[in-house]
């Protein structure tokens, strides 16, 4: 694979998944962060478009009064269009903002709660032959996953194209609703911060001899 497809590959993903904090400028808060309680990954019928939306809430150590408040990043990808003219660095945009309503935003988090343990998964059993479960699918609806915690648990659900019907569940109907929300916000002294250089490729996997 050309290098710079490799490398944009990477980076795209790294930007989709999002970072492991979100950091403010110095003169909005010195030393807090905010990290990740949501994710919504998709992606969209069509020509290669990943989308993600996160909501952040204030993580900051020893803190108990002066929150940050929640906010929303948004990253959009198109990949397919970086993969015809590979480029060093992908083409994916990344917004952060804050939440319109904060009230309506913390009752359609509490739906999801409490509804993603209940998202159905089709037995499989044991795969001997590189099998898969037997999926009806829905190729005008949008591949997601889905990754939610509440300060003690977390979950991550991850599907090919279904209908909401068979999930019980509409996923695009959740990311309307958050863009709903979003209030986006002028970026400079904004920070994220990602476990490694999104500029150098990752250290190479290690295997152990079992002998």
């Amino acid at each position: 694979m050309n290098t710079n497809r490799r490398r944009c590959l990477r980076i795209g993903r790294a930007l989709i998944k999002g970072p492991t904090a979100i950091f403010p400028p110095k003169f909005i808060d010195s030393f807090g962060w905010l990290e990740a309680d949501f994710r919504l990954t998709i992606k969209w019928p069509g020509p290669g478009l990943h989308e993600s939306l996160q909501v952040f809430s204030d993580d900051t150590m020893n803190r108990d009064k002066d929150f940050l408040p929640p906010m929303i990043r948004r990253c959009i990808w198109k990949r397919a269009a970086d993969m015809a003219n590979p480029n060093a660095w992908p083409s994916a945009t990344v917004e952060i903002g804050y939440i319109q309503d904060h009230k309506r935003r913390d009752a359609l988090l509490r739906d999801v709660h409490r509804k993603l343990p209940g998202l159905p998964f089709v037995e499989l059993g044991l795969s001997t032959q590189r099998d898969v479960a037997d999926l009806e699918l829905d190729e005008s609806e949008p591949e997601f996953r889905i990754w939610a915690r509440n300060g003690v648990q977390s979950l991550e659900y991850w599907s090919s194209p279904v209908a909401p019907a068979h999930l019980g569940l509409s996923f695009t109907q959740v990311h309307k609703d958050l863009l709903a929300e979003f209030l986006p916000i002028s970026q400079p002294g904004w920070r994220e911060r990602y476990d490694h250089d999104l500029n150098e490729e990752p250290r190479q996997g290690w295997e152990l001899d079992l002998t």
